[in-house]
């Protein structure tokens, strides 16, 4: 915004509250027992309510800075206002502007001397997703003003906004840390989906003799997840138990994170032993549960927990209807989606974008591809490309090139820069001979320089998260790997394995090097690596980030059954538990 806007829209907003320049110095009167101050220590309340009540305290007497502390944070928990929210001459009020009327009221009276007061603002900047504006008050205050919350409050704030790499400056440059620190810092690394230096982060802490707290085990639990990384969310576990976690009251959170962890994981029974365990259910607890079920292919048992749900008085949100509309997803049964979907107003849910999201994605990948589409066309709102993209993928699955032609020509249109939506189309039109087509395709991708996003795959072994990518070399057991695999094609041609290449995009056109590109996808890789260190009676746990392809998934099938082994697999979007030749999905996914 313009600095002779903002300057304007802050005089619009004294004006209205009653406020004139303020008055340097403090008073000595006493005012932690003034009314006024006690109904400003309450959260919540619209900045314009926030910034009256401090004019009617300036108004009795020069306020002080737990003044300000109070104006501050009242100001940081104040809701944001709705796209239809008056404008500050209207009766409402702009949060930036009002943020930057108390600071500079703050600034005149000498209150941003005081450390907590500093802090507040500190916290009402980040609250606000103004980095820049909090680092400046940061960087001008002197040393002496500063103390652990300030640089707690920048590692979290960086870390909330997704700056990962300045959050790590500004931990590295901390003179003491405690143990907000480093949750702050694992928190960031989560949120920036850095799951690995997430637990790096954590074991150095530990490292350093720190005892962790529910709030960093929250974090850990999600990158553990994120990850696969089973064994260390069993530690986890055991850590609460021995500390008494599970038998103090509260902690729903922390048995949630459980919960979520082992359904991501694949260990439901695990999961189920936390999930009745739990003294206090909440609404987020069953959507974790009723979630991880459907994530893990128990379609009926996720519905069957949410009329459960129902039935014990809890009032479903918008998360619920998201889990359970994804249940009927991954067990094709249109008609009881449609019905989940139709029954979301009944119980006061107005279905958003991902509502219409899920129903659109339930019906296409049951072959109905003219109703989903209309379903994304016709919905109240814009759909993502994430929704179209998950159409794409349903008229890839069922070779719908008439519904596939204009799903992935608006994913170009809509992502240019994403190379995975230029990959689909060309192989819509590669499978269906469309030569020239997918040649046009290929080129735009070339002159656009668009990139599909790498694939990874994910193994935990001996407390290690071992990371491959397509024709990774970098692991220390690559040689052994590879050799493996070979031995593993071999004997699976043996048994009449042939490579569907149908799905590759084609930089060659020769059969045998899109037969090489198959032969070394990442999940191949971590595959192989299970099944030369993790025991023969442990399953193989792997996480991937993108949808296992068509003869990935065939080949994961039959290694199961030539090698006697269990492998859950899984993807963006669901489980797959093999065992002895067969999927858990039934080949619907």
């Amino acid at each position: 915004m313009p600095a002779h806007r903002h300057r304007l829209r802050i005089r619009l907003l004294a004006a209205l509250v009653g406020l004139r320049p303020a008055a340097a110095g403090f008073s000595t009167a006493p005012t932690r027992g003034c009314p006024l101050h006690a109904a400003l220590a309450r959260r919540g309340a619209p900045a314009a309510a926030a910034l009256a009540l401090y004019s009617r305290i300036r108004a009795a007497a020069s306020p002080t800075p737990y003044t300000f502390s109070l104006l501050l944070a009242s100001l940081a928990s104040s809701p944001s206002p709705s796209p239809r929210s008056p404008s500050p001459g209207a009766g409402g009020c702009d949060r930036l502007a009002a943020a930057g009327l108390a600071h500079a009221q703050a600034l005149k009276c000498g209150a941003l001397a005081n450390t907590i007061v500093t802090n507040c603002l500190l916290k009402l900047y980040c609250a606000l997703g103004l980095l820049p504006d909090a680092r400046r008050v940061f960087d001008t205050t002197g040393a002496a003003a500063l103390d652990a919350v300030s640089w707690n409050t920048m590692v979290s704030g960086y870390g909330k906004s997704g700056d990962l790499e300045t959050a790590r400056d500004v931990f590295a440059r901390m003179p003491d840390r405690s143990l907000v620190s480093w949750s702050a810092m694992v928190d960031a690394c989560v949120r920036a989906e850095q799951f690995g230096e997430a637990l790096r982060v954590f074991d150095r802490m530990m490292e350093e003799g720190f005892r962790p707290d529910a709030i960093v085990l929250v974090s850990v639990l999600k990158a553990c997840a994120h990850l696969g990384a089973v064994e260390r969310g069993r530690w986890v576990h055991g850590y609460l138990e021995v500390e008494g976690f599970g038998r103090r009251s509260g902690n729903v959170m922390l048995e949630t994170a459980l919960v979520d962890m082992y359904c991501k994981c694949g260990c439901m029974e695990e999961a189920w032993r936390v999930f009745n365990g739990v003294r206090s259910h909440d609404v987020v607890l069953w959507n974790a549960m009723i979630g991880g079920l459907a994530m893990n292919g128990h379609g009926q048992h996720a519905i069957e927990l949410f009329r459960r749900m129902l039935e014990k008085g809890f009032v479903p949100n918008e998360s619920t209807f998201i889990v359970v509309l994804c249940a009927c997803t991954h067990t094709g049964r249109v008609d009881e989606g449609k019905e989940v979907f139709r029954s979301m107003r009944d119980h006061g849910v107005e279905p958003r974008r991902e509502h219409y999201g899920c129903l659109a994605d339930l019906l296409g990948r049951a072959g109905l591809m003219e109703e989903a589409e209309a379903v994304l066309l016709d919905m109240p709102m814009e759909p993502h490309a994430s929704q179209w993209g998950a159409l794409m993928s349903s008229c890839l699955m069922h070779n719908n090139i008439v519904v596939g032609k204009r799903v992935g020509k608006k994913l170009i249109e809509l992502e240019p820069d994403d190379g995975g939506r230029y990959v689909l189309l060309f192989n819509l039109y590669a499978v269906n001979g469309l030569r020239e087509d997918a040649k046009a395709v290929r080129r735009m991708m070339e002159e656009r320089g668009a990139r599909k996003e790498t694939g990874l795959s994910f193994i935990e072994w001996n407390g290690l998260v071992h990371e491959f990518r397509s024709g990774d070399t970098r692991h220390p057991q690559t040689r052994l790997i590879y050799a493996l695999l070979e031995d593993m094609e071999q004997r699976l041609q043996l048994i009449g394995y042939v490579k569907d290449t149908s799905q590759v995009l084609m930089d060659m056109d020769d059969e045998e090097d899109k037969g090489s590109t198959l032969s070394y996808h990442s999940e191949r890789l971590a595959l192989a690596f299970g099944i030369l260190n993790i025991p023969h009676d442990a399953p193989i746990r792997i996480v991937k980030n993108l949808r296992v392809c068509r003869d990935c998934h065939v080949h994961a099938k039959l290694v199961s059954k030539l090698y006697h082994r269990e492998i859950i697999v899984r993807d963006r979007h669901r489980f797959h538990l093999f065992h002895d030749g067969v999927c858990s999905c039934n080949d619907y996914w």
